[in-house]
């Protein structure tokens, strides 16, 4: 197994994601079994710090529309949908957003869980991407979550067998 971690700037645009699937093809080749990890797409971080601000006095639609905007301009540039899932990630957060406009305060729990909407819905959009513009790559994407429970142990962590077997 070999973690590739990429950063924001590495997962906004077709370009960076044909390097990303360039990198997974080369530790492939080399025998590894990558697994890949990344940021959310550059930018989005920065507008869900402002969205939480925003949303204690209910200004935050406009960073809401931003950030969907971003997410569908990605899409369209990998010719990828995000479908059902990237647009329940965007209820999800104006729900949240105005779950602070009305309580008028930020927790740590929702501000992690607002942040971590970042790498949600980036997960949604490149993987796929990667794997079309590797060619022959056969990978199965998703978020951790998912991929832990498929893998069939605790939400706590996933045990490697010597032989690379979970």
């Amino acid at each position: 197994w070999v973690v590739l971690k990429f950063g924001g700037t590495s997962v906004s645009n077709a370009t960076n994601w044909q390097n990303v699937a360039s990198v997974l093809r080369a530790r492939l080749d080399e025998g590894l079994r990558p697994v890949l990890v990344h940021s959310a797409i550059s930018g989005v971080t920065d507008r869900l710090e402002a969205l939480l601000a925003h949303a204690l006095d209910g200004r935050h639609e406009s960073l809401i529309v931003q950030i969907e905007e971003r997410h569908r301009e990605l899409a369209s540039e990998l010719r990828v949908s995000g479908g059902s899932e990237l647009d329940t990630h965007l209820h999800d957060l104006r729900q949240i957003a105005a779950g602070i406009a009305l309580v008028g305060e930020v927790s740590e729990r929702t501000r992690a869980r607002v942040l971590a909407s970042g790498e949600l819905m980036a997960t949604v959009l490149g993987p796929g991407t990667a794997a079309a513009a590797s060619g022959d790559l056969d990978a199965g994407f998703g978020g951790a979550g998912a991929i832990v429970e498929r893998a069939g142990v605790g939400a706590s962590g996933l045990v490697v067998q010597p032989d690379g077997r979970p």
